[in-house]
């Protein structure tokens, strides 16, 4: 794998947020009447909605790459891909909350994340509502608003039975590993919260909650996240402990030890008693 030099990770880093931002104006203005909603064909997840601000905001994203990167490529929730002809990938996802943005509530954000040789190297995540942005890399992660930039820590380690967990959609988790794992986290840790898709993520990197986990994720649902979890001192991995996926089954722990705790109960129980997949 190459090397970025620090120079080129801070010039990438804020075009990052510059692309986070200028999603946000899109969106906005958008946020305050009601939409006009629309279904994506085929999702995994039942109705899969998508709104004319996801799509317009991700052709804003779209424009200033390929002006400020014509040789980056460019993946997105909502257009075809753009091959690279560079180690460079844009992962967009500009609205990651279409439901809580249709019913009006906040915890949507604008995601974006850089690949460098296929692994995340730079992940912004943004609130427009709250003027607020997270970023990561690997010399850390921050926290951004109009009152300067402050450095994020994840919870110190605990037991699971003391640790906070979220996930986004309780009714997505359908074969028996993922009707397992959801019990595990209903049942082992002291509470476990719904419907907040990237939130979560976030509130790992900032210390509020110790795990956020999903099953079935994009690439552009997860791909800025990794780097925000990883600059706060936290872990990503998948629920068998490869790091860094890019989607499928995910888990983001504060540290190490409450990652393997977690991952020791994940595991489906094996034998002639264990339940078998639908």
């Amino acid at each position: 794998m190459g090397i970025l030099s620090p120079d080129e990770i801070e010039s990438l880093s804020r075009f990052a947020l510059r692309l986070a931002e200028a999603a946000g104006d899109v969106i906005l203005p958008r946020f305050t009447q009601p939409p006009e909603v629309m279904e994506k064909p085929g999702g995994e997840k039942g109705f899969d909605p998508v709104t004319e601000a996801d799509r317009e905001a991700e052709s804003v994203m779209r424009r200033m790459i390929s002006e400020a990167f014509p040789d980056h490529g460019i993946s997105g929730e909502e257009m075809e891909e753009r091959k690279s002809a560079s180690p460079f990938r844009w992962v967009l996802d500009p609205l990651d909350g279409t439901r809580a943005f249709i019913y009006g509530l906040p915890t949507w954000m604008t995601l974006v994340a850089l690949l460098y040789e296929d692994r995340p190297v730079i992940g912004v995540a943004r609130q427009p509502l709250l003027d607020q942005s997270w970023l990561g890399m690997e010399s850390g992660a921050w926290k951004m608003d109009a009152k300067g930039r402050y450095p994020l820590s994840t919870r110190p380690p605990r037991p699971l039975a003391e640790t906070l967990a979220g996930t986004t959609l309780p009714e997505i988790y359908r074969d028996a590993r993922e009707r397992h794992v959801l019990e595990v986290m209903r049942t082992r840790t002291r509470m476990l919260r719904h419907d907040a898709d990237a939130w979560f993520y976030v509130l790992v990197a900032t210390g509020r909650i110790d795990i956020a986990l999903d099953t079935r994720l994009a690439p552009y649902d997860i791909a800025a996240l990794i780097p925000i979890v990883r600059g706060a001192g936290g872990v990503v991995t998948d629920w068998d402990g490869r790091p860094d996926p890019l989607g499928g089954q995910v888990i983001a722990a504060s540290c190490p030890a409450v990652l393997d705790e977690a991952l020791s109960l994940m595991q489906l129980p094996q034998g002639p008693d264990s339940e078998r997949d639908d």
